[in-house]
């Protein structure tokens, strides 16, 4: 039971992350738990943190991980009001709500480069901080491995045959 709940909410993670498509208020404080600590299990094996880095790192990683969530939240929810509302906006509220996307998304530039240029490396040498979005990249493909075998090798919205309801994933 508890591996399909983690499946679950890496699967669901993976796709905030990648896509900004959803967020965790759904899920509870205990799957977020069992997420957090398979994350920083892996990142720690990865990074081949010292324990002194690791207190030093997470603390920050945190605060970047909710940053960056939050603002990627806030594009998608620009999106989705303007494509639920397309047909009554005017040309110029469209292009106000796309310009306020990219803001986001240059938020989200500005916020990767502050923390990757300067506050990981206050944590973590340099070449740490350098294999970091190496390893963020690693995770995100272990979580898809293991929804797929969940899934019994199939890819989930691909043809692969239907997707199992969402009370057999927790």
């Amino acid at each position: 039971m508890n591996k399909k709940v983690i499946y679950f909410l890496s699967a669901v993670l993976f796709l905030v992350s990648l896509n900004g498509m959803g967020t965790l208020f759904a899920q509870s404080p205990e799957q977020i738990k069992q997420f957090n600590k398979e994350r920083k299990t892996f990142f720690t094996e990865k990074l081949e943190l010292t324990v002194s880095e690791g207190e030093a790192f997470w603390p920050l990683y945190e605060d970047f991980s909710n940053r960056k969530m939050k603002l990627m939240e806030d594009e998608r929810n620009t999106y989705q009001y303007a494509h639920k509302n397309a047909d009554n906006l005017s040309d110029e509220e469209i292009k106000e709500t796309l310009a306020k996307a990219f803001r986001l998304k240059e938020e989200q530039l500005k916020l990767e480069k502050d923390y990757y240029q300067n506050k990981f490396m206050t944590a973590l040498p340099a070449k740490k901080v350098m294999k970091l979005r190496k390893v963020e990249w690693d995770f995100r493909r272990y979580l898809m491995r293991k929804l797929r075998q969940q899934n019994n090798g199939e890819h989930p919205k691909r043809g692969g045959g239907p997707n199992p309801p969402l009370s057999e994933c927790l």
